[in-house]
């Protein structure tokens, strides 16, 4: 009788403990991965959204400063710019003449304006305009010309939720509602600008304080903008603008 040597192969699989650590192993695993992917998509969103906000920031500071520097032109002394009865010099609007062709007369097209999109008023040269948006979108608003209302406002910087005037006088003072156009030396601005979308965790619980408030005081009558307790970043800009061509003599 023939013997042959029989060899047992083990042919269970995996138990079912196994699988089941296995499993939960991998989720773990997966979830930390996505966790880590999606901080740093947020992180890309965040610095996108960020990156876009000092680019209207300085779109602002570029137009504001280019435009505010020719206040007053007038070479021919003719056109008498600073005396012009359509300028307009407020908190939360501003509106020039500029004898840009240099022939002595003021033509339409040598008036530039600056207001906010949506300030609660469409109206010109309103008082209940406060440079502090009424809604979204609110964008800085240029204007070239003379119009009725806000139609003719072309946007060069984009979701500015605040603005002011603050104005340097010939005597010395400062105020936001100078009472001669020609007194003014220079003109410090302030601008508030935010990101275009909330950003995901964030709270901005900040005040910020324009240039009429430099000592941040918090009182009644101060000018505080803020904390809007929102998911907005946002940057406060404020820059000044001498006024080079009034009071030459």
């Amino acid at each position: 009788m023939r013997t042959g040597v029989f060899k047992k192969f083990n042919k269970a699989g995996f138990t079912l403990v196994e699988l089941m650590v296995a499993v939960a192993i991998f989720g773990i695993a997966s979830a930390a991965m996505y966790a880590t992917y999606q901080q740093q998509q947020n992180s890309y969103l965040t610095q996108e959204q960020v990156a876009d906000m000092q680019q209207n920031l300085r779109a602002a500071l570029f137009f504001i400063t280019r435009d505010l520097k020719k206040v007053g032109y007038d070479p021919s002394e003719k056109a008498e710019a600073t005396l012009d009865s359509n300028n307009i010099a407020r908190v939360a609007e501003f509106r020039f003449a500029y004898d840009d062709n240099e022939d002595g007369v003021i033509q339409n097209n040598e008036y530039i304006r600056y207001a906010l999109t949506n300030d609660g008023s469409n109206g010109i040269n309103d008082s209940s305009r406060d440079g502090l948006t009424n809604g979204s979108p609110c964008h800085l608003g240029r204007q070239t010309g003379i119009a009725p209302d806000n139609s003719e406002l072309e946007s060069v910087a984009d979701n500015v939720d605040a603005i002011e005037f603050l104005y340097h006088l010939a005597d010395g003072t400062i105020t936001t509602s100078p009472v001669s156009f020609t007194d003014i030396r220079a003109i410090d601005v302030s601008l508030l600008v935010r990101t275009g979308e909330q950003i995901k965790g964030y709270k901005d619980t900040a005040k910020y304080f324009p240039a009429s408030n430099p000592d941040h005081e918090t009182g009644v009558g101060e000018k505080v903008w803020g904390p809007f307790n929102d998911s907005y970043q946002r940057r406060l800009l404020i820059t000044q603008i001498k006024c080079r061509n009034i009071g030459v003599e």
